[in-house]
């Protein structure tokens, strides 16, 4: 009787101490919650956030800090543009601070492209899917593909948005775009980047879940000298995430004069 009643501790034991094993893997293995609205928090909207440490992404000019419906005067000097870059970035701060302001992507009804779509001042939401995730933007209704656990294509074709394949690693989604075209520009001073542009994301909740942080880094060796870094954080907004058309809203916001309405020039069907 005493060995069988040994035999059963030990077999409650066993148990036990599988079913903690399994809870704290799959604790591990959770996968975090992004899902919902959010808004933007950011010192200079439009912008990115400087990094901690190593190269960061184009700044303000310092002596030309961008004021309310002001110049995106851009600090063309910064040693992460390659030369032809720097002179491409030159003539857009030179033609901002004579009244000839550069219209970003946006404006002119266009895909804004990767990392430049983190600067959009407007709602983002996450859908997640087992197998993917939807990245959803107000502005225009842009939408971003992510196919988690995924290779990208072996004959990837070069889009406005790019090819983005993602993984969980621990409580952070990590997204992974190449493959975009050198029609966008990298943020809202109007850089400009080739198509082998290569940039990753790292999505991260607070502890409080009530702030999302993406760290993102981005190489390109046809219009940068060295990879950079930059900082987007996001806040969980209660807002309803309203329709925003860019064709139906032309009123010019931000650069001092009327967008026209973009109208094709032959029929496309």
């Amino acid at each position: 009787m005493t060995r069988l009643r040994y035999l059963a501790i030990l077999l409650c034991a066993s148990v036990s101490i599988g079913s903690a094993a399994l809870a704290d893997d799959e604790k591990r293995h959770a996968v975090p919650d992004f899902s919902g609205v959010w808004s933007h928090t950011w010192k200079l909207p439009g912008a990115f956030d400087k990094p901690a440490s190593g190269a960061g992404p184009v700044g303000e000019d310092p002596k030309n800090p961008h004021r309310d419906n002001g110049p995106w005067a851009a600090d063309w000097t910064n040693p992460i543009l390659q030369p032809h870059t720097r002179e491409q970035l030159k003539k857009i701060t030179e033609g901002e601070l004579n009244e000839n302001p550069h219209d970003e992507a946006s404006t002119k009804c266009l895909p804004p492209g990767v990392p430049s779509i983190l600067g959009l001042r407007d709602f983002m939401q996450i859908v997640q899917g087992k197998n993917k995730v939807w990245i959803l933007y107000s502005r225009d209704h842009h939408v971003r593909h992510i196919y988690l656990n995924a290779k990208h294509s072996d004959d990837t074709k070069l889009t406005w948005l790019g090819d983005s394949v993602g993984h969980y690693e621990g409580d952070t989604l990590v997204i992974d775009t190449i493959g975009q075209n050198d029609k966008t520009e990298t943020d809202r001073f109007g850089t400009p980047h080739s198509d082998k542009i290569h940039v990753i994301e790292r999505y991260r909740l607070s502890a409080d879940g009530k702030q999302l942080d993406v760290d993102f880094k981005v190489s390109d060796p046809g219009a940068f000298t060295t990879e950079w870094s930059a900082h987007v954080g996001y806040l969980r907004d209660k807002a309803f995430f309203e329709e925003n058309a860019c064709a139906e809203n032309n009123g010019g916001h931000g650069i001092r004069r009327e967008i026209e309405m973009p109208i094709a020039d032959k029929p496309d069907f």
